[in-house]
């Protein structure tokens, strides 16, 4: 799912992490930019779509590398970012903060951007436009990837505090079991919203099909990591932004 449609970019490095941008990304950023009308305000508020989604997973990825993990690269695309860790945190504890950091940043602009327009003179509509595209978009986006669709955010969080209570394998099946349900309302969902004339609505199947196949993937992981004794190296991590489909509902995802 890397190159969805033809390929990625690296646009930066961040903490000695590359930042790539999939095509997929800036097809979405083009659209954005043309439905907001002012090319401007489109463009700010593309540019703090962008920029809110490598925070989000850069909070994940120093979280992991303060555990020892390290990150392999971001990847910005049509359905969210993709933190590519080498390798998960073993310990229920570890995955518990590290899931929870992409959220946490994603309040934490929230609030910033809250707060700035508070404080702005009303005159400047421009900016105050762009600040409150910046609080909803991240409130949404933080409070979306707490939702337990494994493996999201809220469904790694699920599987850490299920560890508590039995093996590591036995804690994802379970949580893949409640992330395909999840997937299974947002499938729904998003059949809802094509049907009614949602312009959105086909996002929300995509990351529905993402969130069954990347749940199964990572139980059988778990299981052959369990038989075999030693982590694999291909765990990544999927923060979506959210997405309007016309009837004022918001759409997002996460993936490995």
């Amino acid at each position: 799912m890397y190159g969805m449609f033809s390929g990625k970019f690296r646009i930066c490095t961040a903490f000695g992490i590359p930042v790539y941008l999939d095509m997929s990304l800036i097809f979405l950023l083009v659209l954005l930019v043309m439905d907001f009308g002012s090319f401007s305000l489109g463009l700010a508020c593309a540019m703090s779509l962008a920029l809110s989604i490598t925070l989000h997973e850069l909070g994940h990825a120093l979280t992991a590398r303060s555990f020892g993990y390290q990150t392999r690269d971001i990847t910005l695309s049509l359905l969210g970012g993709c933190a590519s860790l080498a390798g998960m945190p073993r310990k229920a504890s570890q995955e518990f903060l590290t899931a929870v950091a992409g959220p946490a940043v994603s309040f934490f602009l929230s609030g910033a951007a809250w707060s700035a327009a508070r404080f702005l003179p009303i005159e400047n509509a421009w900016l105050w436009n762009v600040l409150a595209y910046t609080f909803w978009m991240n409130l949404m986006l933080g409070g979306f990837n707490l939702l337990p669709g494994f493996p999201m955010d809220g469904g790694r969080i699920f599987r850490s505090v299920a560890r508590i209570f039995m093996s590591r394998p036995k804690a994802t099946y379970v949580a893949m079991v409640v992330g395909r349900g999840f997937a299974v309302l947002l499938a729904l969902r998003g059949l809802h919203s094509m049907l009614t004339g949602g312009g959105w609505g086909f996002i929300s199947l995509l990351i529905a099909w993402m969130i069954w196949k990347e749940g199964w993937r990572e139980y059988v992981q778990s299981v052959q990591e369990e038989q075999w004794g030693s982590p694999w190296e291909y765990s990544a991590r999927v923060s979506p932004p959210p997405y309007s489909d016309g009837d004022g509902d918001e759409v997002e995802i996460r993936r490995r």
